[in-house]
């Protein structure tokens, strides 16, 4: 996966879905969001078996792909980015995120094993 999407845009989607998730998930993959960027768009979706919240943007998608992330971890990232275009992409189990001169590196979760919407 690799995209570009604008910071603002980002932020708002990743704190609107992540506000579904539970502070203490009964498994760890229910903390995570799941980004799937495809067509010129990134969907960002978090479930904890009873609420389940989905959002879409608009964003360059250069590569797509399906990935699954730490929602606080990452609505964190985005409240401090600057105000720029904000850069993500996946080499193995990892997801980079890069705006302007900063860059962060999260782990993913095992995306098999999130439950159907």
């Amino acid at each position: 996966m690799k995209i570009r999407v604008e910071r603002d845009v980002l932020a708002e989607a990743v704190a609107w879905a992540a506000r579904s998730l539970p502070a203490r998930p009964p498994v760890p993959v229910l903390a995570g969001l799941l980004l799937k960027a495809e067509e010129g768009s990134l969907s960002l979706s978090g479930f904890d078996y009873e609420v389940s919240a989905r959002v879409s943007v608009d964003a360059d998608v250069e590569e797509d792909g399906t990935v699954l992330v730490s929602g606080r971890l990452l609505a964190d990232i985005c409240r401090a980015l600057p105000n720029r275009p904000v850069e993500i992409s996946t080499d193995g189990v990892r997801v980079t995120v890069v705006c302007g001169s900063s860059r962060f590196t999260l782990h993913t979760l095992p995306v098999e094993e999130y439950p159907a919407l």
